[in-house]
């Protein structure tokens, strides 16, 4: 009667396909990670430890192929969420805060503008056309067109450098 297998038969087991086992990992991940993916491929051999094959390296090797496809969809899920997270926390650095004041001010300033000006710098700003196009819109010369553009940017500047800032407080009680 056979005894059950134990520590000392499993020990034997990883000493006769470690390196094997290793060498298959090694060709498809890092030597960093192999490590970690070799300890899985052996935890789930000890979990399976009396129903393994005679032959026990194709039956590692399978599961060391199945560990290695866990690893590389993690791999990918990692890199979105750092890609995402990287983007989030652009969003949401205190520059985030400056940019809202920043952009009320605009606003506040091409509201003060007369319409002519605001018209061509939301043409050219907003809707990303140059003095040729703006002056199709507009139904003037490219010249006349590029003249108001630069009359409309030093008048905004003006406008930017005399007002007074909107702080975070006046943006949070206008939004209420």
């Amino acid at each position: 009667m056979e005894h059950p297998p134990g520590p000392d038969d499993f020990r034997r087991l990883f000493h006769e396909t470690n390196r094997r086992v290793y060498a298959f990992v090694r060709r498809y991940a890092t030597e960093s990670d192999c490590d970690d993916l070799i300890a899985e491929v052996y935890l789930a051999a000890w979990r399976h430890f009396d129903q393994l094959p005679a032959e026990p390296l194709p039956w590692l090797l399978g599961t060391a192929r199945k560990v290695l496809a866990n690893h590389w969809r993690s791999r990918g899920r990692r890199q979105r969420l750092a890609v995402e997270m990287a983007g989030i926390s652009q969003l949401a650095t205190a520059d985030c805060a400056t940019q809202a004041v920043d952009r009320a001010d605009l606003v506040a300033a091409l509201r003060r503008l007369r319409e002519e000006d605001r018209e061509i710098l939301l043409l050219v700003g907003w809707d990303g056309l140059d003095s040729t196009q703006a002056a199709q819109v507009l139904h003037c010369s490219p010249q006349a067109a590029r003249a108001r553009l630069s009359r409309a940017r030093k008048r905004l500047a003006e406008c930017l450098t005399e007002a007074e800032p909107v702080t975070q407080l006046q943006l949070l009680t206008e939004a209420n």
